[in-house]
């Protein structure tokens, strides 16, 4: 509320900009859910800014999901928030963190077990997501609310200890503030200052990749040994961590402890050699390479096509993905432009320019108001439309696979058209090839 607050005020004074509401109701909470819900609406309607609300059974969807109610609920707010961008038309996304929950997540982090990036908590920026009041403590934001006599709701589950996030805040903050009463605020500035460490590191990890693609001709995330093992220490870790992040599209349950034992293993292993790993990620040290894997495993349970509208799954770049639907798995690889003399006419084959695509590569299911540019075309086109002219029954639309952007954009209508801004070009440098199989 703050940070509408804020916004509308330098919205209307000067800056020429743009805001909407975006606002999720996970169905949790019963009554109280509702209650914010229409509050959110009311107050879009009253301050005259579009105000997007929507319903999502979070608890039914984790049943399908291999991922804790937390984590899940998180996926289907993001993807909430992404699809509400593209639909609005917007350019930024900016969300209500502020110095508390940035102290709250360094000793999350801290006590799972973490190392540099972990402690330098949440990024004030991300791709399109900013934080306007990431620097704010919430006393700060508490009494600029009642300065302004803002309205607002409280959630009462922020008060319940089931939740290590919660527990952190009721419990162990207020007895480190025995010890440090600005423990808030030094954690906080802890954080800020390790961002520049991890920054520069990262720009190291970043050069150094750049000269193994060069010297070892390996293409990332494959890494060998004998130069891996001739890098400083801080940055071994850094680009085993890389490497993870891109076979598994996050760090999340990925520990130093991970990463110290697969640097154990390639120190002190002779033949081939395997660690499994959250996720169901394996690294694989073999001939003086290290590869890590995204081993196959059913990622959702059948589900009928009226299942599907929100269901969202990871694809594996490089690698094997089940979707877990009509028994379907996508392949994917990056292969050199060089190496292609003919592109085939196969509909199950999809040849895409991979800086466009990007590595974050999602399968989701029709929802109204999809829209995507075909291959040939110069405007978006609704997807319901380009079903009708391709003659797909309506039956089916809801199964008919749709490959997307990190930012939703549609690539590929699986088996009937490639997005027009992902196609291979002249300008193209990597491609990114999928294939679907059904069993």
């Amino acid at each position: 509320m703050a940070m509408l607050h804020l916004l509308n005020k330098l919205k209307l004074e000067s800056l020429d900009f743009c805001i909407a509401i975006a606002h999720l109701n996970h169905l949790v909470r019963g009554a109280d859910s509702k209650r914010d819900a229409d509050f959110v609406e009311q107050l879009g309607k009253s301050l005259g800014i579009d105000t997007f609300v929507e319903e999502i059974d979070v608890i039914a969807l984790n049943s399908n999901m291999k991922t804790s109610f937390q984590e899940s609920a998180r996926n289907i707010r993001y993807d909430f928030l992404d699809r509400t961008l593209k639909k609005w038309e917007g350019n930024v996304i900016a969300l209500g963190h502020n110095a508390d929950d940035q102290a709250e997540t360094v000793l999350i982090n801290m006590l799972r077990g973490s190392g540099l990036l972990g402690l330098t908590g949440i990024p004030t920026k991300r791709d399109h997501f900013i934080r306007p009041i990431h620097n704010c403590f919430r006393n700060e934001i508490q009494k600029y609310i009642c300065a302004h006599n803002l309205e607002y709701c409280s959630d009462v589950t922020n008060y319940e200890k089931n939740y290590l996030r919660n527990k952190i805040r009721l419990e162990l903050i207020p007895f480190l503030e025995i010890y440090n009463p600005q423990i808030r605020s030094s954690l906080s500035g802890t954080s800020r200052l390790l961002a520049d460490d991890e920054d520069y590191l990262q720009g190291q990890v970043d050069r150094i990749l750049a000269q193994s693609a060069e010297t070892a001709m390996l293409e990332f995330p494959k890494l060998e040994v004998d130069f891996l093992k001739a890098q400083h220490p801080a940055l071994q870790k850094r680009l085993i961590r890389q490497a993870i992040l891109v076979v598994k599209g996050d760090l999340r349950a990925i520990s130093v402890r991970h990463v110290l034992n697969i640097l154990g293993f390639i120190n002190y292993q002779t033949g081939s050699k395997e660690l499994h790993l959250p996720g169901g990620l394996t690294a694989i040290c073999s001939g003086g390479i290290l590869s890590f894997y995204k081993s196959l495993r059913k990622q959702v349970s059948t589900l009928s096509s009226g299942d599907n509208e929100h269901l969202l799954i990871d694809i594996n770049i490089p690698g094997l993905t089940n979707v877990g639907v009509r028994g379907l798995k996508f392949k994917a690889k990056l292969v050199s432009k060089e190496n292609i003399t003919d592109f085939s006419k196969n509909q199950s084959l999809a040849y895409l320019d991979y800086d466009k695509t990007g590595s974050k590569i999602k399968v989701r299911f029709f929802r109204p108001g999809d829209r995507f540019v075909p291959l040939g075309m110069k405007g978006s086109k609704k997807l319901k439309s380009f079903f009708i002219d391709e003659k797909i029954p309506k039956s089916e639309r809801k199964s008919v696979p749709l490959l997307i952007s990190k930012d939703g954009d549609i690539i590929w209508v699986y088996e009937k058209r490639i997005g027009e801004n992902y196609r291979v070009t002249d300008k193209t440098r990597k491609i990114l090839l999928l294939e679907g199989e059904s069993s």
